[in-house]
């Protein structure tokens, strides 16, 4: 009976890859999203599967045994919404209580704005105490990037010897964007962030993801590309935040959805529960994922 119970559970796992990969292909073939030149929406998802399904060392449960079923297809569908890929380390799931969800990585972000429309690059650097940052307004009277100097030795590590950071997007037309925060900001924005551990430990990486993320407002806010893929990257953005919707998307449709498409053989019980937030195991959680490999 132990095993007919495993080979049922395995079998419920195996239907979200399954039918969310056939949810993303027929996306992509109605023109809902368009998906990167050579990246594979099977092969991401069977990674994520894999990353979901391991039991980490000294660990009782994987990842997909503590969150609800409907939460990791909504996961699982951003990551691949977005053309990312978590073996690539472009995102990671944590869990919020008993849902997943998907959070992006520095790499991912770059990543996801250079596959939007017009953009042809992105970068951020940091401003560390003594450096000389200017920047001016153009003849459009945009905010402009006109010079860094940059002292290699000034580069402490450390939180408090960073004075700011700064994004600039270059579309494709050559026009440069500039984003520009004052440590103040950015700390005034990781005051309502639920990676507060990993921002004190690794401040100079995450300060230049807060820039990035703050500079992508503009280009999604002003976006052609699909709808889906703007929500799911706003959706991304969002859920790194303690004031994040609760809404996680329509999750009755992904229910629906799941539930019509599953295999005969595959029973996929749904168990909806209210979401049940604890700060202490997110944060754990979190610092456990950026000290194993923290990506970015």
């Amino acid at each position: 009976m132990t095993n007919q119970n495993q080979v049922q559970q395995q079998e419920k796992k195996n239907a979200f890859v399954t039918k969310v990969a056939e949810k993303i292909q027929v996306m992509e073939q109605q023109g809902q999203i368009d998906m990167p030149e050579k990246y594979s929406a099977v092969n991401a998802l069977q990674a994520a599967y894999f990353t979901l399904t391991e039991v980490g060392f000294g660990k009782s449960k994987s990842l997909i045994e503590q969150v609800t079923p409907e939460s990791v297809a909504f996961a699982l569908q951003d990551m691949a919404i977005q053309g990312l890929s978590v073996a690539k380390k472009q995102g990671y799931f944590v869990p919020y209580g008993d849902k997943l969800q998907f959070l992006r990585s520095y790499h991912g972000t770059k990543a996801v704005l250079k596959r939007m429309n017009g953009v042809k690059d992105v970068w951020a650097n940091v401003i560390w105490k003594g450096e000389e940052f200017e920047v001016e307004y153009n003849e459009r009277g945009r905010l402009a990037f006109k010079s860094h100097k940059v002292d290699w030795k000034a580069a402490t590590g450390k939180k408090d010897d960073i004075e700011g950071a700064y994004c600039i997007i270059e579309r494709e037309n050559g026009e440069q964007i500039l984003t520009v925060m004052t440590m103040n900001e950015i700390e005034t924005a990781w005051d309502t962030s639920k990676n507060k551990s990993v921002q004190n430990k690794y401040p100079q990486e995450m300060a230049k993801r807060t820039v990035i993320n703050r500079a992508s407002k503009e280009i999604l806010n002003t976006s052609d590309d699909s709808d889906l893929l703007v929500e799911s990257i706003n959706r991304t953005m969002e859920n790194e935040y303690e004031n994040r919707p609760k809404d996680m998307g329509d999750i009755e449709e992904v229910k629906q959805e799941i539930e019509h498409n599953a295999n005969t053989g595959a029973v996929v019980d749904f168990d909806v529960q209210e979401e049940v937030v604890h700060e202490d195991t997110q944060e754990n959680v979190q610092q456990e994922i950026f000290e194993d490999d923290p990506g970015f």
